[in-house]
């Protein structure tokens, strides 16, 4: 039993040193790896090295060639002194073109000012025709469904202004008619009053219903 001792501490030892030495292998391995890639790395910065250096020798053989054209005697100064006024030249036209883009801006957004001003006052009227045509534009939003401020902000109109002469197209629309009574020139706030005296009786009635009807616009005497 005791002579088997040292043969078992013996094979042992020889698995020990083997894996050892495989471990050895493996990190000499790895030792290699390390130095190729250094080899190569150290290869690559002295490659970029050397394009720094060339671009560096480059650089003054320009400032040589830049010196002795510089020392070209008169016909150098003539052509700078021909493109300093050149280039005067084209800040002057920079200088009238950029007036110019300013004015064009300030034309533009006076005009987009006057636009929306217009719009928002809405559009003038001259005659009977224009003041049915725009008493009718709000009319049919009316009678799409929308409240009356929301109609009168979209057809771009005045309430008011839709308000002093609704008479005249509440008449027309109703009994077109009692119109050609009228003769002589008025105005058409004038022609407005004189409308609404003749809404009267049976012509009344029938522009009441006809607004609870939403044939015309339901201007009210209470709010309106």
């Amino acid at each position: 039993m005791d002579s088997l001792k040292p043969v078992k501490q013996h094979i042992l030892w020889k698995k020990k040193a083997e894996m050892l030495q495989s471990r050895v292998d493996e990190l000499e391995e790895e030792n290699g790896l390390l130095k190729k890639q250094l080899e190569d790395k150290s290869a690559q910065e002295q490659d970029g090295n050397m394009e720094i250096t060339a671009t560096e020798d480059e650089e003054p053989q320009a400032m040589m060639l830049d010196s002795s054209t510089d020392s070209s005697t008169d016909s150098s100064s003539d052509d700078s002194s021909s493109t300093s006024v050149s280039s005067d030249e084209e800040k002057k036209k920079k200088k009238r073109k950029k007036k110019n883009g300013k004015k064009r801006s300030k034309k533009r957004k006076k005009e987009n000012k006057n636009t929306k001003k217009s719009g928002r006052k809405g559009e003038r009227v001259a005659s009977i025709p224009d003041v049915v045509k725009r008493y009718r534009r709000v009319l049919k939003l009316v009678q799409r469904g929308f409240r009356m401020t929301t109609a009168f902000k979209k057809a771009h109109v005045s309430r008011n202004a839709v308000k002093d002469t609704a008479a005249i197209a509440e008449i027309y629309i109703a009994d077109k008619s009692v119109l050609d009574q009228f003769k002589g020139k008025y105005t058409l706030l004038k022609l407005a009053q004189l409308c609404q005296k003749k809404i009267v009786g049976e012509l009344a009635e029938k522009i009441i219903e006809m607004k609870n009807n939403k044939q015309l616009i339901p201007f009210s005497a209470k709010k309106d």
